[in-house]
């Protein structure tokens, strides 16, 4: 077998970067060394409060396969919060907590109770005086408090306290005193019901005591007696955390209520996915491991103290120094080298303002830690050489800070502790006294042989000034940046960290330039020389492919490592192993591809055709092993056939084709497109229905065919015999409609998404009379103000959504602006800044940043970079609400003749003909005028066309919306699927946001009422109203699902909705951010492929406990599936839903069903109709040609 656990060292380089942002999870071993400092309220498998709860992991995973929390007797989650209630800082952990507790997540919580300042000492303040207890509580007070009621009232009893006091003291301006904490204790404790209101006066003289004396007499007795507030303090201190922190299973959670709603979602989603995968594999059982939460606090990217490094979801990576070269390193190493035994080589760079006396304590400080740590101290595990290198930001104004630059060029000739007796000099001296000739004369602690080199390079002047970059101090390891908080100053610590996070592709890069090291460099016998070249190159080279590799995945993405040492492969050896284009391999670094292929997957289908334009076009040597899997499951791992067009001769004339042969001839086949991200694909073109594609066994399977087949069907000629010599060629054509501006949008007041905030993009055209310079920025902006641009009638709209701050909307080729929707409240509270969002996702606005009305962009390819947008509130408006209570706004009286909104979508030849009889029967029935939008990405184009044409007709409105499913949200691959997502899940970005209401009704149903009732009704404050599924027809209840299981215990007591028609009040929807509320449950929900069977229903259903569904009137839909005859009658509208004991066409349905007395046209006559108005847009098609 000639794969092998180990990869290649270039197969390595850059492997991290194909996660998907903020996928690397990193632990802190919050759990070690906590015993007598963390206070765990709760333990889910002693506690009696759980007995009642199974003790089955297998049922547990059952249930949670239906959506419901992983309710089973185990600790599988533990959330530490570590706090201080005298601060009075609010803890967004908390309304989590409150919510998993709620919902019997098995979750164990624990209070690390410290205060700051006491942390930073490592040792307890000194107390204030007790004045009878008035003086301000501390948290020492609330750790000896909430250790005593946890131990005497119980866990639940402290939480709740702990919870409510919490929450008070946020409000808060003052902090109480302790006679006042106390008190609120002992009262909340009696509005619970354990404790006797005739013995209040004597349990507050109780807790009065223990916190004046700051012992518990009780102690003794308890068992956590060994608890101590001391511990608290020094456990936090070991572990760098500080009051604000919580932490998921170890896993650091963001401190800021924003960024912490935005996020969490998506950390407890995952988390709960490991622990599922656990449990499957049966690391997790019923009774082992003995702490959970020790075992997963173990293994890789687990971190013995927290560090902010960890909480950026990328790293950021930098070339801090391109004019730099190997003489301005230190080598931190004494000793002779062997690089030959070394796992990784570090350039350690400090980036520092030596005109600022900051600067230069920054100096002084890195000099001395890293001169400080013994020889390959920097990891407990491999063996690592740093060097390290002064880079100057900014140009040199002071002569004391010319000397320092033009020493830190020169760095190899000195060592590092000669160089910090020079700064330190500087330190205690006046930065712009001169430095003279004798400078170096008056620094005390050189030899004389130092002082005159030294003298020497500063005479020389050498600078060697870094990269511009935001940050005034940053260090790097190899590109890797870190920006201290607060002080400029570094820590052996930070370094370490540095060096950790990025062993992996250092190592990996080390390696590859050690075994290509060329003969010139390994032959010298200056070792010193020789180390400073190879520390230079590898860090060099690591920080350039740190920096490409981490900025092409966020749009492109890396692919994964490969693990098989393909070297030692061969033709004879694996017949599974292909090598193509060996011989024009050269010695020097050059590119090769090579790739392990599992054959029945879809990757291996997407990447098959890039292998040949590598092959073929390129002639690059490419290495392949197919590896297949040696069990397949029952599933077929393959349903569909792919074609990745990668056509190098395609032109206007030539246009790229994906040409599909001998298919199966006895299948139904469907078609559709995988397009890159900023692609708006649609049909153009197709005789035949995508959707359903299939043979006809006397005309066979082309387009010429399926028309014949048509024609004698539509005259009632069934026995004619097949035509020879047919084409079988189907041909569909598309056409690339549109490019999509998508992008990020940030509050630089707040570091938040502005979610809701309404945004606009309009066309610009040049004025041609005063045509001006446009300076296009690299992400095709434009840099300068342009005047002599005008708007023109193109136009998009959209809202900024709450994950990531995203928006979509959607361009054509050419300069646009993007603007605050001018009428909208965002208009009055914000204007656009300039700046950029770092890869750890903090906001920094340009530091000249200039208030701007719109952005000026410019779509010039086909490959539309990622966006980033910044807003900022302005003077009088920092705490405004971007949409007004309900109260607050103004209702305007549109009058009795308001349009109604419909929206509707269907896909395939079939659904669009029932689409097209919904619409006729919605306009002869409604009073009003009536407007249909149509969901376009799956529609047909002779289906746009005969519609449009059809609506003109019957004297109403027809417009095409389309969205495109971002990236960043779980996506489907089935169709009907994918339609019931678009159906639910962007409809607050969906219609132009002057649409205030829309209609939603399927496309298979027929309205017999008038649908201004239901535009007119009052929803009674929810943001949309659904119909309750009928429960008259008793034959059918036992198909019911919701009736019992989890879907009765989830819904309790609240209704099952049906989906095919409902009303949403747009306004209210998007001002209660529905839209994110939905897509967040839906993100959480879909990671089991096994939850939201009918995902347009389910979810709504779902989610009503967070979003209100006004339950519609009966009459509002009838089906035949589950409402009585009796009620036909009433009906306003019917919907041909299936029937679950058997099966039965839509069309045969619809005949059946929609006829007789009760409708004023039956479904045949309404058929006819939309048929006529189908065959008069063909004549007038021919006429027009």
């Amino acid at each position: 077998n000639p794969m092998t656990n180990e990869s290649s060292e270039e197969d390595k380089i850059g492997s991290d970067f194909d996660e998907e942002e903020g996928s690397q999870i990193y632990r802190i071993d919050v759990g070690r060394g906590g015993k007598n400092a963390v206070l765990y309220l709760n333990d889910i498998e002693k506690d009696p409060e759980y007995s009642s709860w199974p003790t089955s992991m297998q049922q547990m995973l059952y249930s949670s396969q239906f959506g419901g929390a992983p309710t089973v007797r185990r600790n599988l989650f533990t959330m530490l919060l570590v706090i201080d209630p005298a601060d009075g800082n609010p803890c967004p952990a908390l309304g989590a907590v409150a919510q998993l507790l709620n919902a019997q997540f098995p979750l164990r919580l624990g209070v690390l109770i410290v205060n700051k300042d006491d942390v930073e000492k490592g040792r307890l303040s000194e107390p204030l005086p007790w004045d009878n207890g008035d003086r301000p509580f501390h948290a020492s007070d609330s750790f000896l408090l909430l250790k005593h009621i946890t131990n005497k009232y119980g866990g639940m009893v402290a939480i709740s306290c702990l919870f409510q006091l919490l929450h008070q003291s946020a409000e808060m301006d003052d902090t109480l005193s302790v006679k006042e904490y106390v008190s609120a204790h002992v009262s909340l404790i009696v509005q619970m019901g354990v404790l006797h209101q005739g013995l209040v006066s004597n349990v507050q003289d109780e807790l009065m005591n223990i916190l004046k004396t700051g012992k518990d007499p009780e102690n003794a007795n308890q068992k956590n007696k060994n608890l101590s507030y001391e511990s608290a303090v020094q456990f936090a201190k070991d572990k760098l955390i500080r009051p604000g922190m919580s932490f998921f299973n170890g896993i650091p959670l963001p401190g800021d209520a924003a960024t912490f709603e935005s996020r969490v979602n998506t950390i407890l989603r995952d988390e709960q996915h490991h622990i599922m995968e656990l449990a499957m594999k049966g690391v997790i059982t019923d009774s082992t491991p003995k702490s959970i939460y020790a075992t997963i606090l173990s293994g890789d990217n687990l971190f013995n103290q927290y560090h902010p490094l960890l909480d950026e979801s990328s790293g950021e990576y930098f070339i801090a120094s391109p004019k730099s070269d190997e003489a301005s390193l230190l080598l931190l190493s004494q000793s002779k080298e062997d690089y030959s035994n070394v796992d990784a080589l570090f350039v350690i760079e400090a980036m520092v303002d030596l005109d600022d006396s900051a600067g230069i304590d920054a100096v002084s400080s890195f000099l001395e830690v890293i001169s400080s740590a013994p020889d390959h101290s920097w990891h407990e595990s491999k063996t690592v050489s740093l060097a390290a290198r002064i880079v100057p930001t900014g140009e040199s104004t002071s002569s004391a800070s010319q000397v320092l630059g033009s020493l830190f060029c020169a760095a190899s000739s000195f060592d590092a502790a000669d160089l910090r007796v020079v700064a330190h000099h500087i330190q205690h001296a006046k930065l712009e006294d001169a430095v003279d000739s004798n400078f170096f004369d008056k620094v005390e602690g050189l030899s004389a042989s130092v002082r005159r080199k030294m003298a020497a390079a500063a005479m020389e002047g050498k600078q060697c000034h870094g990269a511009k970059h935001d940050s005034k101090y940053l260090y790097t390891a190899n590109g890797r940046v870190y920006v201290p908080h607060g002080s400029p100053l570094i820590t052996m610590d930070d370094i370490k960290m540095l060096v950790s996070l990025e062993l992996d592709h250092s190592t990996a890069i080390t390696k590859l330039i050690l075994k290509n090291l060329p003969s010139s460099v390994s032959a010298s016998n200056d070792d010193n020389l020789t180390g400073r070249v190879l520390h230079h190159a590898i860090g060099r080279s690591a920080a350039a492919l740190n920096e490409f590799f981490s900025s092409s995945t966020k749009s492109e993405g890396v692919s994964s490592a490969l693990t098989a040492d393909l070297d030692s492969s061969s033709p004879e050896e694996n017949p599974l192993f292909f090598s193509w284009n060996k011989d024009t391999a050269s010695e020097s670094f050059q590119v090769e591809v090579s790739v392990i292929l599992d054959p029945l997957t879809e990757p291996t289908q997407r990447v098959a055709p890039l292998l040949l334009a590598i092959r073929d076009v390129l002639k690059l040597p490419l290495r392949l092993i197919i590896a297949p899997r040696h069990v397949v499951d029952n599933d077929v791992p393959l349903s569909s056939y792919y074609r990745f067009v990668v056509d190098p001769l395609a032109s206007a004339s030539n246009p790229p084709k994906a040409r599909f042969e001998n298919l199966p001839t006895n299948h139904l086949l469907t078609l559709r497109m995988d397009v890159p991200e900023p692609w708006d694909v649609q049909q153009a073109h197709g005789v035949q229905d995508a959707d359903n594609l299939r043979c006809d066994a006397r005309f066979g399977c082309g387009d010429e065919g399926y028309i014949l087949a048509r024609d004698n069907r539509a005259e009632g000629l069934v026995d004619i015999k097949p035509t020879k010599g047919l084409v079988e060629l189907t041909q569909i054509d598309y056409n690339l409609k549109s490019l999509l501006l998508f992008g990020q949008c940030y509050d630089v007041s707040q570091n938040t998404p502005p979610n809701g905030l309404q945004l606009t993009l309009d066309r610009m055209s040049l004025d041609e009379t005063e045509v001006g310079e446009i300076s296009v920025e690299p992400d095709g902006s434009i840099g300068s103000q342009v005047n002599n641009i005008r708007p023109s009638s193109d136009h998009a709209d959209t809202l900024v959504m709450k994950t990531a701050g995203y928006f979509q909307l959607r361009s054509n080729p050419g300069v646009w602006s993007l603007r605050i929707e001018e009428k909208s409240r965002g208009s009055e509270i914000y204007h656009l800044v300039d700046g950029k969002v770092s890869a750890s996702g903090q906001v920094s606005p340009a530091k000249s940043s200039i208030e701007r009305k719109s952005k000026t962009l410019v779509a010039k390819d086909f490959t539309s970079p990622f966006r980033v947008l910044l807003v900022k509130r302005k003077k009088g408006f920092e705490k405004a609400k971007l949409y007004l209570d309900e109260g607050d706004s103004t209702v305007i009286d549109k009058g009795s003749n308001e349009t109604v909104h419909v929206f509707s979508l269907a896909t395939g030849h079939a659904y669009e003909r029932l689409l097209k009889i919904m619409m006729l029967s919605v306009t002869k029935r409604t009073s009003a005028p009536v407007k249909f939008w149509l969901f376009s990405n799956f529609l047909s184009p002779s289906f746009k066309s005969s519609a449009t044409y059809m609506a003109e007709q019957i004297g109403c409105e027809v417009e095409f919306v389309t969205y495109k499913w971002p990236e960043w949200l779980r996506g489907q691959s089935e169709k009907q699927r994918i339609i019931w997502g678009y159906k639910i899940l962007f409809l607050d970005v969906l219609f132009p946001l002057d649409v205030k209401k829309i209609i939603y009704v399927d496309a298979d149903q027929v309205v017999r009422g008038d649908l201004t009732e239901l535009w007119n009704l009052d929803l009674n404050g929810a943001p949309y109203g659904y119909t309750p599924f009928c429960d008259s027809r008793e034959e059918t209840l036992g198909y019911q699902f919701w009736r019992t299981g989890f879907w009765k215990s989830h819904l309790a007591g609240k209704p099952y909705h049906i989906s095919a028609l409902y009303v949403v009040d747009l306004e209210r929807f998007r001002r209660e951010l529905v839209g994110d509320k939905l897509r967040s449950i839906y993100q959480q929900l879909s990671a089991d492929p096994n939850s939201l069977a009918n995902l347009d229903q389910d979810l709504p259903n779902y989610a009503q406990h967070d979003v209100r569904i006004f339950s519609l009137p009966q009459k509002w839909l009838w089906c035949e599936s589950w409402c009585s005859d009796e009620t036909k009658s009433e009906a306003m509208t019917i919907d041909l839903c299936n029937n679950p004991e058997h099966k039965e066409a839509k069309i045969s349905m619809a005949k059946r069903i929609i006829s007789g007395d009760l409708f004023e046209e039956s479904w045949e006559e309404l058929d006819e109709m939309v048929r006529n108005y189908d065959d008069e847009f063909s004549q007038f098609e021919l006429t027009k040609l």
